[in-house]
Parts: structure tokens; sequence; C-alpha cells
């Protein structure tokens, strides 16, 4: 959300926009290029110093694996394969401030580093086949165990680290893994202290041992197979951001339930003279990462019930006075909370008669 004391600035746009309408022309123009024709590199671009910041910090941890990294649709190592999947728009800023518009938000050094270092917990974990030792599984758990999209997890538990928002560690055993080792790893974490008295300190305490027993020892798995590597995605741009909208998608089935709680929350048609669901739209990315962050009810869902409350707003011409910006949504912010948190533990969003 925008820090306090700063004004909430958007657009005034009377109708639904395109998607991808609002883009800069370079922009627009980069929508309609097959992805692999880009000849996208790592090679001479800031991704390069983050992947050499990561060996660093390897390094001095007393660890040699040095995980190959390479451009691909998402984060992500392949399932048992020591190697790290980046996002092809990091690799440009103009794709990234695309990624920005149309996809989850623009990610911060920040953001990459803790990516990577997750990621490297992955590899970590593949090179010296950790998750097959006894240890491991009574740590962490089973690694065969199936992944579900739609986890319920316990926010502020102190079983698992907290790295990535959404409470990710308590999304599967080599989930918690990797987000343990991207804890461990970090710079000045001062994870004895900050997890003293939790739960997660004996897996911090394990992937410390492991790291001393093995930080020079050759890893027995060496093989790096790449899951989708850039030059072979045929897509265009347009193609990519519309087919990941489509994925992402959840019939929410909220129908006009909610019209009355907007029609509370916001102002009548003639009542002010600007459209609130400019408001909602400026405001979009932001309220996907605040709800999402500690609710841990997926992206996609919370993305959905916003885009539809966004087109009920629409539909219902309600408006919003301009200085009144930040309290329309912080109590906009409520709702979602609210319904998100009844997702979580009723698999609804309320309860119907």
């Amino acid at each position: 959300m925008t820090g306090a004391g700063t004004a909430i600035a958007f657009r005034e746009k009377p109708t639904e926009p395109q998607f991808g309408d609002g883009l800069a022309p370079a922009s627009a123009a980069l929508l309609q290029a097959r992805i692999k024709d880009l000849r996208l590199h790592l090679s001479g671009t800031p991704l390069e110093r983050y992947i050499q910041q990561l060996y660093a910090e390897l390094e001095a941890k007393g660890l040699s694996i040095r995980p190959e990294c390479y451009l691909s649709d998402q984060w992500g190592c392949p399932s048992g394969v020591p190697v790290i999947g980046i996002p092809f728009y990091l690799a440009d800023p103009t794709l990234h401030s695309i990624e920005e518009a149309l996809g989850g938000g623009m990610e911060s050094e920040r953001d990459i580093m803790m990516y990577l270092r997750h990621e490297a917990g992955h590899a970590f974990n593949y090179a010296f086949k950790l998750y097959e030792t006894e240890d491991w599984r009574k740590l962490f758990g089973d690694y065969s165990k199936p992944y579900r999209d739609d986890f319920k997890p316990m926010p502020f538990s102190r079983k698992y680290v907290v790295h990535i928002s959404g409470w990710y560690a308590q999304k599967h055993p080599d989930e918690d893994f990797a987000e343990t080792f991207a804890v461990w790893l970090t710079p000045d974490s001062n994870w004895e202290q900050r997890y003293k008295g939790w739960g997660a300190l004996k897996k911090l305490h394990y992937v410390q041992s492991a790291a001393l027993r093995l930080h020079r020892l050759p890893p027995p798995v060496t093989i790096d197979e790449h899951d989708l590597d850039v030059d072979q995605m045929e897509e265009t741009v347009l193609e990519h951001y519309r087919l990941r909208s489509l994925e992402e998608k959840v019939d929410v089935q909220l129908g006009e339930h909610l019209d009355q709680d907007l029609a509370t929350l916001f102002e009548n048609p003639t009542a002010a003279p600007t459209r609130a669901d400019n408001l909602i739209r400026s405001e979009r990315q932001a309220l996907v990462v605040a709800v999402t962050q500690y609710s841990g009810v997926s992206r996609a869902v919370v993305l959905s019930v916003i885009d539809h409350l966004l087109e009920r707003t629409s539909a219902l011409d309600l408006t919003v006075h301009r200085d009144k910006a930040r309290e329309y949504m912080t109590r906009f912010t409520s709702l979602l909370t609210a319904l998100a948190m009844n997702y979580l533990y009723t698999d609804r969003f309320f309860e119907v008669d």
C-alpha cells in the first residue's frame, strides 16, 4: 500500500481498459514480439550482478555449490535438478515495466535476492539429495507429498521461518527447506536471535549442520537440465501475459452479493466527481501484495476477487472524493482481507442461506 502521508494518484478513465492499454509506446510495440526472438541473456544485465552476489554469499558460508542460472518463464528449479530459472522479463527494463503493468508487479533488488536465495535452497537440497535422508524427512516432511495450490497456512506459526510472503514455507516440505535455507543464507539475518524459542530454529540448525558437513564436498547431482529456456518460448510477450492471466483467473462466484457492501463503502453515482473503479485499478497490485502477504490466500484468488469487485464497482457507477482516497482504500482492504480469511478457513467467501 502507499506509504502514510503520500497522496494516492490515479487516472480518470471512464471505461474498462483493454489488455495492455496504458503501456508506453515502446512497451506496447514489444508486446507483439516472440519471446524467443528477443535474444535475451543474463550477460551484461543487473541479474549478472545479483547472481554473483548470491555466489559470494554461498562462498561466505563455506559452500562450493554454484547453481547455474538461466532465463525462463518464471522463478523455479526443475524438480531434483540444481539449477535456477529466472523470469525472462528481469533481463530487460522495458519487459520489467510490462510485468509491472500486466503481471505481478515489479520486483525490487531485495525481492530478486530473496528469490535467488530461496531457489539456491532448492538447488542445495537437490545437489546433495538431502530430501532422501531420514533427518531431513523428520524435520521437513515427505518430499514426495503432492503440491497443492490451495494449501491452508497457519499465519504466524512458529514452526516455519518467514521469508517469501504468504507463509510460503508452509506450502510443501521442499518449500519449507528452501525458505529455511534462504533465511540462513541471508547476510545479517541474525537468525539465531530472530527465531529463538521457535520450532523453526531446529530446521535452521539442520541447515547449518548440513552446510558444515558438505561445504567442500562435490555434489552427487550435477545435471543441468532446464525446465523451459527463454530461447524455446514461442509465444509473443502479449500471449504470455494473456495466458498467464487466464491461468490465474479463478471463478469466485460472488455475483452481486457484495453490491450493498460496495455501495456502503463508496459513494453513489452522483455524490462525488471521481469514479471509484479508477481508484481500485490504480491500487490493484498494491492490494494483491498487501492481502496475500498476511492472509496466505493465493495471489490468483485475491486477484480474481479484486477484479470482480472492480467490475461490480464499475457497473454500479460508484464514485469517490479524491481527498478521501486513503480512507476508501483502507476500508476496501479490510473488506478484501475479511473475504480472504473466510475463504482460507471455510472455502467460502461468505455464508449463503
